[in-house]
């Protein structure tokens, strides 16, 4: 058994490229920006198309799924550092079985919510649209339910829905209670990501902060054994490691530690 062990420091495992639909730049260019950043893993995660095309408008087409996977083959294969295939992926039930499939053919899956409906016909973005409470109640619903499926190495960006829900209220404070509390018991990680950073900042009445991450949500996982990793979530090279240095101020301010990665024969684990 052959075991390579990657601290946080060296690692970012939520990555876009151009097949995103909204991201730019090739393969080769976020592998080799990587190196010059000085990191030694990296991942894919490309937002996971599925068979009957819904969320068709934000991600790549089910067709791209092997011109994808090709590419960072290829890549992989150029040894610049350790590359890794995954999908970032939205969950609902009823592609249980599909994602179950998909993460046999792939490194790894994350999971991440970015809409509300249940209607292929209409998506009700978290990002378009200004969040309710009982908004707050579904997103926590079905980011537990995620969390739960045994499919997922971390939980991306939980606290998103701050996006759009400007208050730290009992509402988002208990909602954030039952998506952490549910991560520690399913042993799956929640990352503090980045590209909350670099989107506008949001008013509020206590003040701006950022879009996410958001300070209370993350006190919050402090008090739970709950697992925590950080990543840039590029969607363009030069992201590659961006807001890594706030990330950490963040961790350590808060006294959470991250997690370090293992690949174990060729399998990613969190440590």
């Amino acid at each position: 058994m052959y075991t390579q062990t990657y601290s946080q420091e060296v690692v970012n495992l939520h990555t876009h490229s151009f097949y995103c639909g909204h991201g730019s730049g090739q393969v080769s260019e976020y592998a080799q920006a990587a190196v010059d950043q000085g990191l030694a893993l990296l991942g894919f995660t490309e937002h996971c198309p599925v068979p009957d095309s819904r969320w068709s408008r934000s991600r790549m087409s089910y067709e791209q799924m092997a011109l994808y996977e090709q590419d960072v083959k290829a890549v992989q294969q150029q040894n610049l550092l350790t590359i890794l295939t995954g999908y970032e992926c939205d969950y609902l039930e009823q592609y249980q079985g599909y994602y179950e499939e998909l993460k046999t053919k792939t490194d790894y899956l994350i999971c991440a919510i970015h809409d509300l409906s249940f209607d292929s016909r209409r998506e009700y973005s978290v990002f378009w649209n200004t969040l309710t409470k009982e908004d707050l109640g579904l997103y926590t619903d079905l980011y537990c339910k995620a969390l739960q499926s045994g499919l997922f190495l971390f939980g991306a960006h939980p606290d998103v829905f701050a996006y759009n829900y400007h208050t730290w209220d009992d509402e988002a404070r208990a909602c954030s209670k039952a998506i952490i509390e549910c991560a520690a018991s399913s042993g799956v990680a929640l990352e503090i990501n980045t590209n909350g950073m670099r989107k506008r900042k949001v008013k509020t009445a206590d003040g701006e902060r950022y879009a996410y991450p958001v300070l209370p949500f993350w006190e919050l996982a402090s008090e739970y054994p709950v697992q925590v990793v950080t990543n840039s979530d590029a969607h363009k090279p030069a992201e590659i490691r961006a807001g890594q240095d706030k990330a950490f101020a963040l961790a350590e301010q808060v006294g959470i530690t991250y997690a370090s990665y293992a690949l174990v024969d060729g399998r990613i684990a969190l440590l």
